[in-house]
Formats: structure tokens, C-alpha cells, sequence
């Protein structure tokens, strides 16, 4: 769907004022004012640009009678859906709901009015802490940047003193998980994108530095995935509630491992753990004191290796002075491969 069609407000056909009430209701719930329709040459003028219609099921035969083409995010709100399927599938509808179901219609409607499409999620665990998975997943949004596309960084860890320390954005202002917590229902993918701080091209939603744990992640992490092209979470490795979510709707789970046996031992503890919620896992390796050879680490492991990430002089002095993790390149060589192996080029 075109800028144009996204702009334009929802389209509500129905000739009872009752139903225009509650689809006004559902709809700014969704964060939308609609235009409600009643005559046929009006609604042929919507019929095409609005970005979601929403039906009154009295006015189904009316719509159908007229010829209107068929077309997507089409919602039919009915006083039984099961009686009303069948001209409701007729007219293109998606979903048939009862009038008394709130949190359906106004999920059906955030759902199409936000887009279909959904992000492609990554999430970074160190194996132990210290190992720089932080600085991968900072460095990997921030890369994805670059590749014109719309990237988010995810702060899963409430302890770690805030992700946008790591990506030099402490000073962008905007919504941190402290502001975010707490949201029920459905939050809107342009609420979320406009309301986060944006650095250098990266939206963050990282932790303030309260260390307090959010309860109500789920709506933000779902809005976070509908309105941008790339989320990046940073996880602990003792996977709390929101550590799970993010991992489980990732498409590759990379875990930072050091070249050591502790580390190993480490990290085939946290592989089975993953192994529940995760997709696909690969391993970037990280040197270390009389370390063993990356590839050996990929084997113990059973999984594919697809970078390793060496010492940095400049990375310490760049995190430090908010210049972020790009500068190195090791850092930078590593993020590469993980968006290409995603296919994100």
C-alpha cells in the first residue's frame, strides 16, 4: 500500500448511528479517526484508498448489490459472524466479528492498519557476560541502518544500564521501556516509531537506568514488529519473560561465545535452553587468552560459525565518547555477516 492509501482515514460504511459510535470507539483505539459513509457514491470514492473498511453486516447486501471491486482489510462486524460469513466472504472480508468483541476488532484493525508485514527479528545472547553481545546487537542495527532500511534496537536487559549507552544515544530523547511499560491492548506501529528516540538513523527502545523490569512488553514489542524493517534485541542469557518473547520471534539467534571451555560449557547450556523458543541459532565466536579455534567451538557446539570477533583498540574509547560500535572493524565485519545471513544485503 502506497504513502497515499496510508494517509487516508479508515472507512466505516453503516447507516446506524449506534454502530458509527462504537466504530469511532474501536477505531481511536487503533489510533485512527474514520470517515464514516452511508451513501454508495461516497463509499465508491473510499472504497480503494481508505487502508481498512469496516462494515456494519446490515449494509453487506447493499455494498454487494453495487459491484464494488474486491480488495484486502475488509472487516464485516456482525450481531452473530456465524450467520454472516458466507455474504461477508463474498464482499473479500478477512475477519467476521461480534460487535461485542473490542479487543478483536481493534486488533483486526491495528493489524491493517499498520500493514501485514512483519520485521525481521534478531536477537543476540552472550554465552557469559562480558563476552560484547551488546555491542554486536548495537552494531547490527546500526549497520542495518546504513543498508537503508528502518531498524530498531531492543534492550532485553533491564540490569545492563541501558543499550543506548552502547549505541552512543543517551542523549536522544524519546520513549524508553519506562514509558512504554504498561500498555495493554494494541499499540499502533506509527505511535511507536514517532514516539522512540532515533539515532543516526536507529530507533532504540532501551531501558532507562532504573534497572526495573517491564510487565507489559508484549503490545511493543509487536507494534515494534509491524513498523520497522529490522528488529535487533540484545537478551540476557538467563531468559526472563521478555527475553523469551523477543527470542521466539526471531528468525536467527546469534550467541556470543568465547574461544574458551568455560565459555563452551557455557554456551551448550544456553543452546538447549534456546533450543524451546528459537529458530534458527549460529555462533559468533570471541577471542580469548589461549583460546581454542573458532571452528572447534562451532563443532562442540553443533552450529554454524559466522564470525569471530577480535580485539578492538579503538572500541573501548569510541563506547566511551558515544561514538557507538561501527568504528570497529571487527565489530562491523561481524554485524555484516549476520544481516547477510538473514538476507538483508
Amino acid at each position: 500500500m502506497d504513502d497515499r492509501e496510508r494517509s487516508a482515514p479508515p472507512l466505516v460504511v453503516t447507516r446506524d448511528e449506534t454502530f458509527a459510535e462504537s466504530a469511532r470507539r474501536w477505531c481511536a483505539a487503533a489510533g485512527h479517526e474514520p470517515e464514516t459513509v452511508t451513501d454508495l457514491d461516497r463509499v465508491r470514492r473510499s472504497w480503494r484508498s481508505a487502508p481498512a473498511v469496516l462494515v456494519d453486516e446490515r449494509d453487506v447486501d447493499s455494498l454487494l448489490a453495487v459491484g464494488l471491486p474486491r480488495r484486502d482489510e475488509v472487516l464485516v462486524v456482525a450481531a452473530d459472524p456465524g450467520l454472516a460469513w458466507r455474504e461477508a466472504l463474498d464482499l473479500g472480508a478477512r475477519d467476521v466479528l461480534a460487535g461485542s468483541e473490542d479487543a478483536a476488532i481493534v486488533g483486526a484493525l491495528v493489524r491493517a492498519l499498520d500493514g501485514s508485514g512483519e520485521a525481521c527479528a534478531i536477537t543476540v545472547v552472550g554465552a557469559v557476560g562480558g563476552v560484547g553481545a551488546s555491542t554486536l546487537a548495537a552494531a547490527t542495527a546500526g549497520l542495518a541502518a546504513t543498508r537503508d532500511l528502518a531498524p530498531v534496537l531492543v534492550d532485553g536487559d533491564p540490569m545492563g544500564g541501558g543499550l543506548d549507552l552502547v549505541a552512543g544515544a543517551e542523549h536522544a530523547t524519546g520513549s524508553r521501556w519506562d514509558d512504554l511499560d504498561g500498555a495493554i491492548g494494541h499499540v499502533g506501529a506509527a505511535e511507536l516509531v514517532s514516539s522512540l528516540p532515533v539515532h543516526r538513523g536507529l530507533a532504540l527502545v532501551s531501558f532507562a537506568r532504573s534497572g526495573r523490569p517491564v510487565e507489559g512488553a508484549t503490545p511493543v514489542i509487536a507494534a515494534a514488529m509491524r513498523g520497522f524493517d529490522v528488529v535487533v534485541a540484545d537478551v540476557p542469557r538467563h531468559l526472563d519473560g521478555l527475553g523469551r518473547e523477543l527470542v521466539s520471534r526471531s528468525v536467527l539467534t546469534v550467541v556470543v561465545v568465547p574461544r574458551h571451555v568455560r565459555g563452551v560449557v557455557a554456551a551448550r547450556a544456553l543452546v538447549e535452553r534456546l533450543g524451546d523458543w528459537s529458530g534458527a541459532l549460529a555462533v559468533v565466536t570471541r577471542t580469548a587468552p589461549g583460546a581454542l579455534a573458532s571452528a572447534a567451538v562451532g563443532r562442540e557446539l553443533g552450529l554454524p560459525v559466522l564470525a569471530d570477533l577480535g580485539t578492538s583498540r579503538r572500541l573501548p574509547a569510541d563506547l566511551e565518547h558515544g561514538l557507538g560500535p561501527l568504528r570497529a572493524r571487527t565489530v562491523r565485519s561481524a554485524a555484516r555477516r549476520i544481516l547477510d545471513t538473514v538476507g538483508l544485503r
